[in-house]
């Protein structure tokens, strides 16, 4: 009898023990099963509402430059997400939400590295063809005092202030000297190609408005290249660059061309015979490569075409109407945009726009990218709200979400399309 209830014992322990161990089992389960469902939700809802957040994006800056942002510090995302949150997990007896920080630094578009993202993906949908003409106008905000007055302020705190040199002219001309064409140089495919794309598509120039509408600069394009702050010198400065780039590519020519070098060195032995001759030729040589670069720009500015290494049929300019003459400097005040000029007709060629192109892709990124800034500032200043600050806008988000004493991340940027 003892035996029995023994025996009766021993299973009824056995049977506590397996019951236990399966009713641990079901609460593992269950509680890993919370951890996961608790996981999946905190992370599904957290890009619900960072893209909520991105939702917000200024429809202005976005129709007009095709560039996303949206108005905010992290306390503001912050008490946004908070409020998701509560919303979202109010009744949920088992989610205990402690709150959230946000994270906007990296993201504020005047991060070269974050606008820039946004800037080439948009010279990719432009090189396609894929992209709509950019809005002309833009509506100005209420009691945002936009466009009232067309004044130096507006060039207050830019993006690009206290950056460096941008380009270096012997630099394109050293590339042109090898390839012999601008597009030798300008290779497609990368961000620098792209973002050339951008910069034509959105900007105006000299010799192209491009139906833009009310800008605050006309020469848009030249002050990307110079980032000078007035038209008058942005065009001057321009002028000096493709004046200095064509006498490079003209010398080239006059030295190597074998009628040119020996006509100049007929015009150097009358002037100065004997051993001074060969000095005097050189004299001769940059001269007339200068005025036939005064003249290659009258061209360009003219809607001409001026190729990058000239033959005898495109170059423009006779020796006599220089030898004896002194060429005018850059800066003399009488050499103007209404001078005339030799035509020789060229057919093949660059264009204005070409040589802007070279000097464009050519120069530094991070300077060309802070100075697209600066353009889009300016314009959404003259144009939208007196105070909008591209720094003040954010082409993305990461926050972190503490849920059940874990933290979650999430990371979100906007995918120009």
């Amino acid at each position: 009898m003892k035996k029995t209830n023994r025996k009766k014992g021993s299973v009824t322990i056995l049977i506590m023990l397996f019951f236990v161990t399966l009713v641990s089992m079901i609460m593992v389960f269950v509680s890993v099963s919370k951890d996961y469902a608790v996981k999946s939700t905190a992370r599904e809802l957290g890009l619900l509402w960072t893209n909520s957040i991105l939702a917000e994006y200024d429809i202005n800056l976005q129709e007009r430059y095709n560039i996303f942002g949206f108005y905010g510090l992290e306390g503001n995302v912050e008490k946004k997400i908070n409020y998701y949150a509560g919303e979202s997990y109010s009744n949920k007896r088992y989610v205990t939400y402690k709150g959230c920080r946000a994270e906007l630094y990296d993201y504020s578009l005047a991060n070269v590295e974050m606008s820039g993202k946004q800037i080439v993906a948009v010279g990719k949908l432009a090189a396609a063809g894929k992209l709509l003409k950019p809005k002309k106008d833009i509506k100005p905000a209420a009691g945002g005092e936009a466009g009232i007055i067309r004044n130096k302020a507006i060039l207050n705190g830019l993006p690009s202030k206290g950056s460096g040199k941008s380009i270096t002219m012997a630099g394109i001309s050293d590339s042109l000297k090898k390839t012999e064409t601008i597009r030798g140089v300008v290779k497609k495919g990368t961000d620098e190609y792209f973002e050339n794309q951008y910069i034509f598509k959105y900007f105006k120039d000299r010799s192209n408005s491009r139906g833009l509408g009310k800008t605050f600069f006309q020469n848009e394009v030249e002050y990307i290249i110079c980032g000078k702050t007035a038209d008058a010198d942005n065009e001057a400065s321009i002028r000096r660059k493709i004046i200095a780039l064509r006498e490079a590519m003209n010398l080239l020519f006059v030295i190597k061309d074998p009628k040119a070098n020996a006509e100049t060195l007929a015009a150097a032995e009358l002037i100065t015979p004997g051993p001074a001759a060969l000095a005097t030729q050189k004299a001769i040589q940059a001269a007339w490569a200068l005025a036939e670069s005064y003249n290659d720009y009258q061209l360009l500015i003219t809607g001409k075409r001026v190729p990058v290494v000239k033959d005898e049929k495109s170059w423009a300019i006779d020796l006599e109407s220089i030898v004896g003459s002194k060429p005018k400097k850059d800066e003399d005040p009488e050499f103007n945009t209404s001078a005339s000029y030799v035509d020789p007709g060229n057919i093949h060629g660059e264009d204005y726009e070409d040589y802007l192109g070279i000097m464009a892709y050519s120069m530094d990124e991070k300077v060309k990218l802070l100075r697209i800034l600066d353009l889009i500032q300016i314009n959404m200043k003259y144009c939208y709200y007196g105070g909008f600050k591209i720094i003040d806008y954010n082409g993305g988000v990461k926050v972190t979400l503490n849920v059940n004493r874990k933290s979650y991340e999430i990371e979100k940027e906007y995918q120009p399309e």
